[in-house]
């Protein structure tokens, strides 16, 4: 019995250690306050040129961008309002694009993602954030 109640604790104690080292975006009134989930690596073109909110008539779909500026505030589950020198948009960040990264309004971030283009609207999937130090 006492072997099982160490095991246990032992696999809980594991979890919540994973779940709090997953980071997101910190404003301070969110319920929400870390992701459970980080994703793995892959090709970064760090050639690949800024793109900004006010070019968003321009962006084709299935087109990779890169937004730079600061994620304002939280506005649904995985919805967050951005904000660049040019205007403000609502993405669409994964729960694994902040590969435990802390976020707050007042950070300067890249965001590279995906453009979906449907029924007249454009949306933005946002698969990676990275804090520009």
């Amino acid at each position: 019995m006492k072997k099982i109640s160490l095991a246990t604790i032992l696999v809980l104690s594991t979890v919540s250690i994973t779940v709090t080292a997953a980071g997101g975006f910190q404003n301070g009134n969110s319920d929400r306050s870390r992701h459970e989930m980080m994703r793995s690596g892959g090709f970064i073109n760090a050639n690949q040129p800024v793109t900004t909110i006010a070019q968003e008539n321009t962006w084709k779909d299935d087109q990779y961008i890169v937004l730079q500026g600061k994620i304002v505030e939280q506005v649904g589950k995985d919805d967050y309002r951005i904000k660049d020198a040019s205007g403000e948009m609502v993405v669409e960040i994964e729960r694994g694009a902040w590969r435990g990264q802390d976020v707050s309004p007042n950070d300067e971030v890249k965001l590279y993602g995906e453009v979906d283009k449907s029924w007249n609207k454009t949306e933005v999937e946002i698969h990676r954030v990275e804090k520009v130090r």
